[in-house]
């Protein structure tokens, strides 16, 4: 059976796993009390006889997310770990100590339908080459967020599928939120990079690195859950959350990406960071690479572990090389935000505009290309404390 011959997994496939399996379940767990009962409680109702564990790791949550699933749920294995591993460390934590046939990672703000283990089982067990199956999640208004993900070049951007497939089907990832995994396939893949920290990413890895080494990853409509979207870390710290992302993503390009597609990457992340209009996006590109270059020695060796090529050094040439220039490019850009973002006042712009250019023509001083060039020094300025907060990675 080819399963890309279709983009379809058969369902008249006769399924390879015989014997009933037994599914471990794992929820990292931070800063989530507002979440985490809906979260066991629906799965403790909807899973069935697969269900042989519930393993929360709390990742040293500062709230009572431990102290709620201790008091409510006294079947749950609880790990304790003294620091925040973020998802990555926090899956690999439960992952060694599961002893499921099926390992499922699951969000502690996402609420798993009836049925649900029952639609990841029969997805797995679809093709014995199936390492890793996702479900259709919905939003807490109903609508669907994802449906599987595609990875979209030249520039890694991971979309979500929104269109629900008829039947079992073949995608490029699955998020993390609800990700089903073969035991088998585990010590293959290996751990999760617990270099995408705190997130973004890292399922994103996790699935090509599946498919490097012969596994399909695949999408199933039998399988559902709602996700409630408790971290508003986008409300909250914009910066913030697009720093993570793009340093993410940009680990991801230095880690996955072959000579050629980092040879359509650079010159398209470049396009698209002199085309940027957000002082915040222009800024979490500075921060991503920075911190790209920073760590490019510890990624390139996790390159070297996870993935079944030999070293290429032209290629990790490419990506130093294009990272250095990413970043200087993406400064000069943030700087011109800035500066044109963040006038000293709310009149500066009409001065600047209007008054200083008329006062000039009128008595030939230089009065608007002096107060360009200290809007510059305020931009550079704004700019270089906004890095020195944020780029501590």
């Amino acid at each position: 059976m080819d399963m890309h011959s279709s983009g379809r997994v058969d369902p008249e496939a006769t399924p390879t796993t015989k014997v009933s399996p037994q599914v471990s379940v794992i929820i990292p767990l931070w800063r989530g009390e507002s979440v985490i009962l809906s979260c066991l409680a629906a799965v403790t109702t909807h899973s069935g006889a697969h269900l042989a564990e519930v393993i929360c790791v709390d990742n040293a949550s500062p709230d009572a997310s431990a102290a709620l699933v201790t008091h409510h749920f006294e079947d749950v294995q609880l790990l304790r770990e003294p620091v925040n591993l973020g998802f990555a460390g926090g899956v690999n934590a439960g992952l060694r100590a599961a002893t499921g046939d099926v390992l499922v990672l699951l969000n502690q703000d996402c609420i798993v339908h009836p049925g649900w283990l029952d639609g990841l089982i029969a997805a797995l067990a679809l093709d014995e080459r199936i390492a890793i199956a996702g479900c259709v999640i919905y939003s807490a208004a109903g609508a669907v967020e994802h449906a599987g993900a595609r990875l979209e070049m030249p520039l890694a951007v991971g979309r979500h599928l929104l269109q629900v497939p008829e039947q079992t089907t073949p995608v490029d990832y699955v998020t993390g939120a609800v990700f089903a995994m073969r035991r088998t396939a585990w010590p293959a893949i290996g751990e999760f990079d617990e270099g995408f920290y705190p997130a973004y990413y890292e399922e994103t890895d996790y699935c090509r690195r599946a498919r490097q080494h012969g596994w399909e990853i695949v999408v199933t409509p039998d399988a559902m859950a709602t996700h409630l979207a408790s971290s508003r870390e986008w409300d909250r710290d914009p910066l913030l959350y697009w720093a993570n992302h793009t340093r993410m993503r940009y680990r991801f390009v230095a880690k996955q990406m072959t000579r050629d597609e980092l040879l359509a990457f650079f010159p398209a992340e470049t396009a698209a960071a002199q085309a940027e209009m957000s002082p915040f996006l222009a800024a979490a590109r500075i921060i991503g690479a920075r911190t790209t270059l920073r760590n490019l020695d510890n990624i390139l060796a996790r390159r070297q572990g996870d993935l079944p090529e030999p070293a290429d050094p032209v290629r990790d040439r490419i990506v130093a090389e294009g990272f250095a220039a990413l970043q200087r490019d993406a400064f000069g850009v943030a700087q011109t935000l800035m500066a044109n973002s963040y006038p000293d006042a709310p009149w500066s712009r009409m001065v600047d505009q209007y008054l200083l250019p008329a006062m000039d023509r009128v008595a030939g001083t230089d009065l608007t290309r002096r107060a360009s060039h200290r809007r510059g020094i305020g931009g550079r300025t704004r700019l270089l404390e906004w890095l020195s907060a944020y780029d501590c990675a």
